[in-house]
């Protein structure tokens, strides 16, 4: 007995140093073991009927997306059957990826990676071809061209291609890693995302080392992107180097370091020194004003180049050639400022269409030009919309003042195009 009690007692002694077992409620377990059942059900039926839910998905994509498979490329050359075959290509010939159906400067290849149609010149209708847009940088989809980062690749190729169009740094990046930064893809036409654009078993890079096309087969490089108007790829077709007397062959003719097209977007005179005398006329407003060739984007020195006469914007393009020209001048301004012009685009909200804006230039080859544009629109718009700035496809005016009179809460945009360029010699 005692030995049973002395057992007894120890016994109860070494419980008191147990640890607690903790009971789950009965409906937790009752859970824990549904969700494992469930799950081991899943597993076991997936593997056992594979092929039948493989079937059943691609089913439904081809649903979902009108009965097309995006994937499949039977004559693997990057443009899927279902694309080729809805705009009338071969899905079984690898070699029509370099035609040129429309005559548009564009191969299908790129019809293809930039959302445009092979069997229309002009997909967006805007009067220019979409190769000749794409050649000259402009969105062959879409309206303008802009570039919010100013990193050298505008907005929408950039949205195209998955890159941030407010981020600079992501131009010197490579995506792909075919040695090709997203600038450098940009200009060759290449596909970021894709070192072997054309999938021809050659990397982008090294075809254009050896001077190999590397979207397709021939001969390609950066040089193919001009229209063989610019032979020295100033950005100055032939007709304007006539016109201001500089060297087509030669993109510095004043050898001053900077290219006749950038002194030009900036009131140079690319010939030779100094500035572009420019006067800009409205007549049926009554205005009359020099045109100040601002020099800086900062607002502090365009709000003093204001007090001179009417600000031509940096870097917009110059009056009679392609592009957007802005032109901005005061609505009103400070009462005791001596300025002539603090008022002189307090009237542009009166222009109608069909009025014209006259642009009087003097070059130092003693040519004087008239530049005559016809307004076509008039807008109360926000300061940062988009369309003040942007670089257009075709020959545009921007004429911009603060709007309501006597605020900057918002603008006045008046757009026109040019209805002729007179040249007076």
């Amino acid at each position: 007995m005692q030995t049973k009690h002395a057992f007894t007692i120890y016994d109860i002694e070494a419980d008191e140093f147990k640890t607690p077992v903790q009971h789950l409620p009965l409906w937790k377990l009752l859970l824990e073991a549904s969700g494992v059942f469930v799950v081991i059900t899943f597993i076991v039926f997936s593997i056992a009927n594979y092929q039948y839910i493989q079937s059943q998905l691609v089913d439904w994509r081809q649903v979902k997306t009108g009965g097309k498979d995006f994937v499949k490329d039977n004559d693997n050359d990057k443009m899927p059957d279902w694309w080729e075959q809805s705009h009338g290509l071969n899905a079984s010939d690898s070699g029509d990826g370099m035609k040129d159906g429309d005559n548009d400067l564009m191969p299908n290849i790129m019809e293809f990676q930039f959302g445009t149609n092979p069997r229309n010149p002009d997909t967006d209708g805007d009067g220019y071809f979409d190769g000749e847009e794409y050649l000259n940088g402009y969105n062959p989809n879409g309206v303008g061209r802009i570039d919010t980062d100013k990193d050298g690749i505008h907005d929408w190729w950039e949205e195209l291609n998955g890159l941030n169009k407010k981020d600079p740094a992501d131009s010197l990046l490579d995506y792909d890693n075919d040695q090709l930064k997203n600038k450098e893809e940009y200009e060759y036409g290449t596909n970021p995302r894709n070192p072997d654009t054309d999938n021809d078993g050659y990397s982008d890079k090294q075809e254009i080392d050896r001077g190999s096309n590397p979207i397709g087969p021939g001969f390609f490089n950066k040089t193919s992107r001009n229209s063989g108007k610019d032979k020295d790829f100033d950005k100055l077709e032939i007709d304007y180097e006539n016109l201001f007397g500089t060297n087509p062959e030669n993109r510095d003719t004043d050898g001053d370091g900077f290219n006749d097209y950038h002194e030009l977007t900036r009131g140079y005179d690319p010939s030779g020194s100094g500035m572009i005398d420019a006067v800009i006329e409205i007549p049926s407003i009554d205005v009359k004003a020099p045109i100040i060739w601002s020099q800086s984007e900062k607002e502090k020195e365009i709000l003093n180049d204001l007090s001179s006469g009417a600000v031509h914007y940096p870097g917009s393009a110059f009056p009679g050639m392609r592009g957007n020209v802005y032109i901005t001048g005061h609505s009103s301004f400070y009462s005791w400022s001596k300025s002539s012009w603090k008022e002189v685009f307090k009237d542009i909200g009166r222009l109608e269409n069909g009025n014209e804006v006259i642009f009087h230039l003097k070059l130092k080859n003693k040519k004087n030009i008239d530049i005559v544009y016809e307004i076509r629109s008039s807008e109360i718009v926000q300061p940062d919309d988009i369309r003040l700035f942007r670089d257009y496809e075709g020959y545009e005016l921007t004429l911009v003042t603060c709007w309501p009179i006597g605020t900057d809460l918002k603008r006045l945009m008046v757009k026109g195009v040019l209805k002729q360029p007179h040249f007076i010699n």
